[in-house]
C-alpha cells in the first residue's frame, strides 16, 4: 500500500465527514459519514465512564488488522487496531483487542463479547450490518476493490461477465461476497472466513479469482509474484469504513468515538497509523 494512494482515500473520508449526504440505495460513498445512532447528536460529548474497551476484529487483513511477532510475542496490529487504541486512550479506558472470525463479529458484538468492532467494515448494500449494529462516522475510504487472479490469467478478463462459470473467492459476510453473487453473473462463489486461506486457494488452483479490498489486494500482490490484478474498473464499489457498536449504543460510546475519528483525520494522526501499519505489514504472520 503506497502512502500517497492511501492519502487520497483519507481525503475522501475527510470530505465525507464534512458533509452528511443522503443515503443511496446501493450503499455507495454518497451515503456520507452520518452515524447510525440517532442518540449521538444529543448525547454528551464527554467520554463515557468505561474502564476497559474491548475491540473485536478479524486479524487476517493487513494493513488493517493482522498478527506480527514482537519481542517473541504474537500481537495484533494495524490501522484499525491503532485507531481502537486511540479511541480507548481518549476515553481513559484500558484497551484490549480480540481476534474473531469476521462472519461472527456482529453477533459477538451484540452478545457483549466486545465493545466495538473495527474491521475494515463498511455499510453493506443489503443493510444487514446497520440492522445489527450502530456505526460511527467514516474513518477511512479504501482503494476500490480489486479482482486478483493467478499471474498470466489477468488478460482473460475484461468485464465482470467474463467470470461466468468461474470459481471466485470472497471473505465470508463481506461486501465482496455481494459483488460476486450480484454483479459477477454466473460466477460460483467460494466463501471463506480467512483471507489467507482464500489466497492459498487461488495460488494452488482451487479457485479462479478473488475479490478483495484494494489495499489488502495490494499487500498480497506486492508479496506474491504468482498473483496479478485484473484491469476492471471497480470504483463504484467504494464505501467508507466505520466503527461499529452494539445496536442502540447501550454504553454511549459513539459520541466519543466520533470525536476521536474527527481528531485523527484532522491532525494527521491517521497518516501515522497508516505509515506504521504499512511498515509492519511485511512482518504479517500467516494464519
Amino acid at each position: 500500500m503506497k502512502k500517497n494512494v492511501l492519502a487520497m482515500g483519507l481525503a475522501l473520508t475527510m470530505a465525507l465527514g464534512l458533509t452528511a449526504c443522503g443515503s443511496s440505495s446501493n450503499g455507495s460513498a454518497s451515503s456520507g459519514a452520518a452515524s447510525g445512532s440517532a442518540s449521538q447528536n444529543d448525547a454528551s460529548a464527554s467520554a463515557p465512564a468505561v474502564d476497559k474497551l474491548v475491540l473485536g476484529t478479524s486479524a487476517d487483513y493487513p494493513p488493517f488488522e493482522f498478527h506480527v511477532l514482537q519481542d517473541g510475542e504474537d500481537k495484533i496490529v494495524g490501522i484499525d487496531v491503532f485507531l481502537g487504541e486511540q479511541i480507548a486512550e481518549d476515553m481513559g479506558a484500558e484497551f484490549e483487542v480480540v481476534h474473531m472470525d469476521f462472519n461472527n463479529l456482529f453477533t459477538l458484538l451484540n452478545q457483549g463479547q466486545c465493545d466495538m468492532v473495527i474491521a475494515a467494515a463498511e455499510i453493506d448494500e443489503e443493510g444487514v450490518r446497520p440492522a445489527a449494529a450502530d456505526y460511527s462516522d467514516g474513518y477511512y475510504s479504501d482503494l476500490p476493490p480489486k479482482i486478483v487472479v493467478r499471474a498470466g490469467d489477468e488478460g482473460n478478463y475484461t468485464s465482470l461477465e467474463d467470470f461466468a462459470g468461474k470459481a471466485v473467492g470472497a471473505q465470508t459476510a463481506t461486501t465482496k461476497e455481494t459483488i460476486v453473487t450480484k454483479y459477477m453473473t454466473g460466477a460460483d462463489l467460494v466463501s471463506m472466513s480467512s483471507v489467507v486461506d482464500l489466497v492459498n486457494n487461488l495460488v494452488y488452483g482451487k479457485c479462479d479469482a478473488l475479490v478483495l479490498d484494494g489495499a489488502v489486494a495490494d499487500q498480497y500482490l506486492a508479496s506474491n509474484s504468482d498473483l496479478a490484478a485484473v484491469d476492471i474498473d471497480m470504483s463504484s464499489y467504494v464505501e467508507p469504513y466505520r466503527v461499529w457498536v452494539a445496536k442502540g449504543d447501550p454504553k454511549g460510546l459513539l459520541p466519543s468515538i466520533n470525536e476521536t475519528i474527527a481528531k485523527v483525520l484532522s491532525d494527521g494522526t491517521m497518516d501515522g497509523f497508516i505509515e506504521k501499519a504499512d511498515e509492519l505489514s511485511s512482518q504479517a504472520l500467516e494464519g
